[in-house]
């Protein structure tokens, strides 16, 4: 796990249940019991969200003439219902130009539950189009950041939990802010000079904010932070609401070190495996264009596999890991029926963790014990009942997460390859040499060395896995290649009676439910053996482990009836990092780092120092290890989020656990007396 985290993140937005809001429908409008408010004005509740938070944001005149590559940010404290993003989106994708992006924020600590909020917005038919979009990607009531891409041109991202805490980890900058909540006289604990002081953090010079309220303390407040409050006329009855601008320099952080953005610039990507693909999507759905360039096909390194297993392990004391791969596996299946949601890339069967020893089962229960996550994601289950769920005898209970499954991810990089329009896919053409233009101009570019020839980019992602290292500005990553063989057997179609697994079942090793007659089940872990040659002992290693979880199943396959007797497999290498975490982000300069770091104070993390300690234009998305599924998606959300200059998709403590320069950092904090 990372070692250095800012102390200000410490321990803080443990994954946890939320507790739902409690409605009253019996009153004309829903009520918040705990608060005795109600959400909106039945019947002017669209007008009011129009007048109180756009028009006195100025919001519809500023999108018409948004021009920025970046999305105009969006922040909102009380998210609710949803009614005053989903009069947002209709205003936006009314009056803003087709190329312009929304990206909204909102906090809400007691969020709705999915059939309170698809009740609440059965009030409002003119907004029906857009209420679905929200529905549909609603998350789970877990405490943290959660991104929901509804629309091509409109991004969510719902941090569930306390708003001052949520919003004092944001990485990113807000253009307006929608100030909602319940009155202050009825919930004072959210308006605090702590949700105050992260609203100002996340500010920039001529930020505005707009809010219902004309409270003392709310107009302090904003004023103490930075912002010029005034009180104009209020919507209906209310007499007086606030709104104001901020007019102070944006606090500390220097500029990015990065060229200008401009979408006329095409953006190179090295490595078409899934990871680049993802980071290519990506990319595309912001406006870039992308020529990707690949040393052999696509998905012909780890990402090749016919199966894999979208899973996630989640530690008995919650860490950055766990919070990174949770919010992964949650993003994943949302990424996953939006680009397939027929389900023929993929399934949500569930995943069993099965138990198999006497630390792991003691591990769980602690686990189970400590955990506070809704039993929709996991729950334990003894051996009866995991066997059921599996479809076939296992040798022990575990834990289940019913909202994990299996992905063909070769499959996958093949479908992104047709679908991504914005991309230019050069095979067979390996990147030797990656060189600034200009050294002496850390802005001046990239200068891309194929067989073909030369070609210079402003802006290059590295997603090549391990050989990522052959570079010069990247040698230093300290990423291994893990060889890992997986098993294939094929089965005989005409026998109905064989038990197979319905769901992915991990010990050791996985199984997968079988597809188109195949049984994939592995894998070996090896990282000093470098052949891709099959390996006869691995295979039988394989076997080991599969009759270790699923006891029963091969004595079944081994009736003539049942099975060929054909054993095949498939070898692939995958990048893991010292930490298990991937490295996203720019790329560390290491000689700069090396340099500077000598003058500095100790720091904790990675974002306390110099933006101009890294390889401007230069991008690193890779070291997945063997978790990819869950983490890659959400990586490249993250790394195309950073290159546009958008906030991040979850807090900045996560941010710092993926940069690639903690490695650096960590080795110069052991080398410093």
């Amino acid at each position: 796990m990372p070692t250095y985290i800012n102390p200000e993140f410490a321990n803080y937005q443990q994954p946890r249940q939320l507790e739902t809001a409690s409605l009253d429908w019996q009153a004309t409008t829903p009520l918040a019991e705990s608060f005795d408010d109600v959400y909106f004005s039945r019947d002017q509740g669209i007008a009011e969200s129009n007048y109180v938070f756009l028009q006195q944001n100025n919001l519809p005149e500023r999108w018409q003439t948004w021009q920025a590559e970046r999305a105009f940010v969006m922040g909102e404290t009380g998210f609710g219902t949803g009614l005053n993003l989903l009069v947002a989106m209709a205003s936006f994708l009314k009056t803003a130009p087709v190329t312009a992006r929304l990206h909204w924020i909102s906090t809400e600590l007691y969020p709705l539950t999915p059939e309170d909020l698809k009740q609440a917005h059965a009030f409002w038919p003119e907004l029906a189009e857009y209420a679905e979009l929200l529905q549909k990607n609603y998350p789970l009531p877990i405490s943290g950041f959660h991104r929901l891409n509804l629309h091509p041109r409109i991004t969510l991202d719902l941090l569930l939990g306390d708003a001052a805490t949520n919003l004092s980890g944001l990485a990113g900058r807000v253009d307006a802010w929608c100030l909602d909540g319940f009155a202050p006289s009825k919930n004072p604990s959210m308006w605090t000079d702590n949700l105050f002081s992260a609203i100002g953090q996340a500010s920039d010079l001529g930020t505005t904010f707009a809010t219902f309220t004309a409270a003392g303390l709310v107009r302090r407040g904003l004023a103490k932070v930075g912002f010029q409050v005034k009180k104009v006329k209020g919507f209906g009855r209310k007499r007086e609401m606030l709104r104001g601008i901020f007019s102070e320099l944006p606090a500390t952080k220097d500029t990015p070190n990065q060229p200008p953005l401009n979408l006329n610039n095409k953006i190179a990507i090295v490595g078409a495996g899934l990871s680049g693909l993802a980071t290519a999507q990506a990319l595309i759905k912001r406006g870039f264009k992308v020529d990707m360039y690949e040393a052999k096909m696509p998905a012909a390194g780890g990402s090749g596999n016919k199966q894999g297993a979208l899973y996630i392990k989640l530690a008995v004391d919650a860490n950055p890991s766990s919070r990174f791969y949770l919010a992964g596996l949650e993003f994943s299946r949302r990424w996953l029926e939006s680009l397939d949601p027929e389900q023929t890339l993929w399934s949500p069967s569930g995943v069993l963790q099965l138990a198999t020893n006497e630390r792991e089962a003691k591990r769980q229960q602690r686990f189970l014990v400590k955990q506070q996550l809704p039993k929709d994601l996991v729950t334990g289950v003894n051996q009866k009942q995991a066997s059921e769920l599996a479809g076939t005898n296992t040798s022990a209970g575990g834990l289940f997460f019913s909202r994990a499954g299996w992905v063909k991810p070769k499959q996958l990089c093949e479908q992104l390859v047709k679908t991504c329009k914005g991309l230019k896919l050069y095979s067979q053409q390996k990147v030797t040499d990656l060189a600034p233009v200009n050294p002496a101009d850390k802005k001046a570019g990239w200068q891309m060395t194929t067989a073909s020839g030369k070609k210079v980019y402003q802006q290059v992602v590295i997603c090549c896995a391990d050989a990522a290292k052959a570079f010069t500005p990247s040698h230093w990553l300290p990423v291994t290649a893990v060889r890992g063989q997986v098993s294939y057997l094929s089965l005989n179609q005409t026998d109905q009676s064989l038990n197979k697994p319905n769901s992915v079942v991990c010990g050791k090793g996985y199984t997968l439910p079988p597809t188109k007659s195949t049984l994939c089940f592995g894998a070996s872990f090896d990282a000093n053996n470098p052949s891709s040659a099959l390996s006869q002992a691995d295979q039988l290693q394989n076997q080991q482990e599969l009759t270790t979880i699923l006891p029963n199943l091969l004595a079944e396959l081994e009736k003539p009836q049942t099975a060929k007797q054909e054993l095949d497999g498939r070898v692939s290498f995958r990048c893991a990092s010292p930490d298990y975490l991937p490295l996203v982000g720019q790329l560390a300069d290491l000689e700069a780092w090396q340099k500077g770091y000598q003058s500095t104070q100790s720091s904790w993390a990675v974002s306390d120092f110099p933006n101009n300690w890294s390889h401007s234009g230069l991008w690193l998305n890779l070291g997945h290890g063997s978790r990819g599924l869950a983490s890659i998606p959400i990586s490249a959300e993250l790394l195309a989020s950073q290159l546009v200059g958008e906030p991040a998709p979850f807090e900045q403590e996560l941010v710092d656990c993926l940069n690639p320069a903690r490695f650096i950092l960590k080795d110069l904090k052991r080398q410093k007396p």
